[in-house]
């Protein structure tokens, strides 16, 4: 009687198993993924104007609210925050001769699109706020020289996700030459306790992958010279107008 209860209790195990099994994930064809691929490739034409715009003077980027706060995830990286009960908010970033490296169309892995892009620049700074519990101290660090990869990855009907310093990319990172920025003597001593170059890489991880996921509005209201005019001109124009392909040209021009 008990052998054939413990059969029973294993087949009704197996049937559950069964039953509670993930579902296959859902193919698509290529043509399926094209609204989504295209919806992807925009955006990075629109980082390529926005890249072509910080070579005059430069742009910074001011940050959303909502989109200032790295996610616990991040922190859960740095035990130097985590243990003293830190939260970080990035405010600006800046960039100067920023090149975007990408090839103009999807490639694939599994049946599914992705973009891989490398950011190359002269020059990236970017500014934070950090909570701790004597009050909001406020940090920074210099990037020069320097690049990061990032992939886009283009989601059916969402648009696309995107892994800013993927693991299977590291080799093509170079932060390297950072300059750490604190406030005066008092701000000083306060983030020297937790303010460190891989916080400083948090930051700017968090920052980046903000910045490459912003639409027209936020990306061309910065600051810079003039160099926020001369990309609201390029956008203003149209993508692939004779004005814009003149402008695009003589551009190229003064860079080359």
């Amino acid at each position: 009687m008990s052998l054939l209860l413990l059969f029973s209790l294993f087949c009704a195990g197996d049937a559950l198993a069964e039953e509670t099994a993930a579902p296959a994930e859902p193919t698509y064809s290529r043509e399926e993924w094209r609204p989504s691929i295209e919806a992807t490739l925009d955006q990075l034409d629109l980082l390529d104007l926005f890249a072509t715009a910080t070579k005059f003077g430069g742009m910074k980027i001011k940050v959303p609210k909502e989109m200032q706060s790295l996610p616990m995830r991040m922190i859960e990286g740095a035990d130097e925050l985590k243990d003293k009960g830190i939260e970080l908010k990035v405010t600006e970033l800046e960039f100067r001769n920023l090149k975007i490296v990408r090839d103009k169309s999807a490639q694939w892995r599994d049946e599914r699109p992705f973009m891989p892009v490398r950011l190359e620049f002269d020059k990236l700074g970017v500014s934070a706020d950090a909570k701790t519990k004597v009050g909001v101290v406020p940090v920074g660090a210099v990037f020069e020289q320097g690049s990061m990869p990032a992939d886009f990855l283009p989601l059916i009907k969402k648009g696309f996700n995107l892994e800013v310093l993927p693991e299977k990319r590291l080799e093509e990172t170079n932060l390297d030459k950072v300059k750490l920025k604190v406030g005066g003597a008092l701000t000083s001593s306060i983030a020297n306790r937790f303010f460190s170059k891989k916080v400083a890489r948090l930051i700017l991880e968090h920052g980046v992958g903000q910045t490459l996921q912003m639409g027209q509005n936020d990306l061309m209201g910065g600051s810079g010279g003039g160099a926020g005019g001369i990309a609201g001109k390029l956008i203003d124009g149209g993508r692939d107008t004779p004005a814009n392909r003149a402008a695009s040209s003589l551009i190229d021009q003064l860079l080359n």
